[in-house]
């Protein structure tokens, strides 16, 4: 094919003489249509390039690029006359990450295809900051889509060749991956290979090598009904995130001792603490409100207590702290996947072990406690609150 555009056959080409055709104002933005097909508009679900149009002392900024009717639009801060000659110089930090994203998103798209045939490629965007996919026919777990990550990196550290070929449309088969229709509308199609694992049709900008993409990283997953979104960047700006989220953890393990390896179970304790200081707050607004949980059966008081938040040592500084006066006894439960108890009892004709143990036996726990004190524990517990309403029944039965 001649007179192919530059950003295809040689995309690190950054300046180029071009020429205005027309100007056009809306709004606050200048259209300026030129006669040269140096700059890439948008489209192909890849975002328009951006750069500058200098002339003598005069810089103009270039937003944006479309493509109308075949010409090459630039969307600008300023205006030039019609026939003017100016110089053009591409936005390469801009295109650059483009071309990573582009060649990053072919690669992760073609190891999730390989893994799952039935999986097509929707709603495509890619732009100098980030890029998304939607992966169509199959919600994909997380451990799929970081195994696919992981993958990418190792492409690009392969350093493959990335190169294009331009084909009659009729010759394409299945071994090239193309959207849906693009056959029929083209007489001749672009073909990125990406050495001998990948190739698609493809109108975008991409790098020569995969080394040149650098770094990958999946940055959010969506799963609506059998669709999956997958939003990820690469290059330099993967590498500035992740390198930013790392620097923050390590910052925060000097105040807070863990191990980088841990930080996941530690922001589990983190969302678990947050739920357990709400629920503590209406736990709290309750007893100012209505006052302590007290039943009576006969002359005997039994109160008892869910307390989210508590741990063990907190529990029993409680109940060392609670007074009581007549024949009482009192449960306290400090809810989790790990769940304590503490009963204690106050001028009661039985050990405070004989009111509890055979219900906490029941339900799998393990404790023991001699006198008026009793402690226990419960392991893997699924349901906090069922299991609280279950030893408060049982205690019940023996009261009554």
């Amino acid at each position: 094919m001649n007179n192919l555009p530059p950003y295809w056959t040689d995309p690190g080409i950054s300046k180029f003489e071009v020429s205005i055709k027309s100007v056009k104002k809306l709004d606050d933005r200048y259209y300026i249509h030129i006669n040269e097909n140096v700059i890439r508009p948008a489209g192909g679900g890849q975002a328009g390039e951006r750069g500058h149009l200098l002339v003598d002392d005069q810089k103009i900024t270039i937003y944006d690029t479309i493509g109308e009717e075949g010409d090459i639009i630039l969307i600008t801060d300023g205006h030039l006359a019609e026939g003017t000659k100016a110089q053009l110089e591409i936005d390469m930090d801009w295109r650059s990450s483009m071309m990573e994203n582009h060649t990053a998103e072919h690669l992760f798209a073609w190891i999730i295809k390989s893994w799952n045939e039935d999986i097509t490629v929707g709603e495509l965007w890619i732009d100098g900051k980030h890029g998304s996919v939607e992966l169509v026919g199959a919600t994909i777990d997380l451990d799929t889509i970081f195994e696919a990550e992981h993958k990418v990196m190792m492409i690009i550290e392969q350093d493959l060749s990335v190169k294009s070929d331009f084909v009659d449309s009729s010759s394409i088969d299945s071994s090239v991956r193309s959207r849906e229709g693009l056959t029929e509308k083209h007489n001749k199609l672009r073909v990125v290979s990406v050495g001998e694992l990948d190739r698609s049709a493809c109108s975008g900008i991409h790098v020569t090598r995969t080394s040149d993409i650098g770094f990958f990283k999946v940055l959010d997953v969506k799963t609506n009904d059998k669709n999956t979104r997958v939003e990820f960047t690469a290059g330099m700006n993967a590498a500035n995130i992740v390198s930013s989220i790392y620097n923050m953890a390590l910052r925060r393990k000097y105040t807070y001792p863990f191990e980088m390896e841990q930080l996941g179970a530690v922001l589990d304790r983190a969302k678990l603490a947050v739920d357990d200081k709400q629920k503590l707050i209406e736990k709290t607004n309750h007893l100012l409100s209505s006052g302590a949980t007290v039943e009576h059966f006969m002359e005997v008081s039994f109160r008892h207590e869910y307390l989210p938040g508590y741990d063990a040592s907190s529990l029993r500084l409680l109940a060392n702290q609670l007074s009581t006066t007549g024949s009482t006894v009192i449960l306290l439960f400090a809810p989790g996947r790990k769940s304590q108890v503490i009963l204690r009892v106050n001028e009661m004709s039985q050990d405070a072990s004989e009111y509890i143990s055979k219900s906490l036996m029941q339900f799998g726990g393990r404790g023991g406690g001699k006198g008026e004190v009793f402690t226990g524990g419960f392991v893997d517990v699924k349901d906090p609150m069922k299991l609280y309403i279950d030893l408060v029944s049982g205690i019940r039965k023996v009261l009554s």
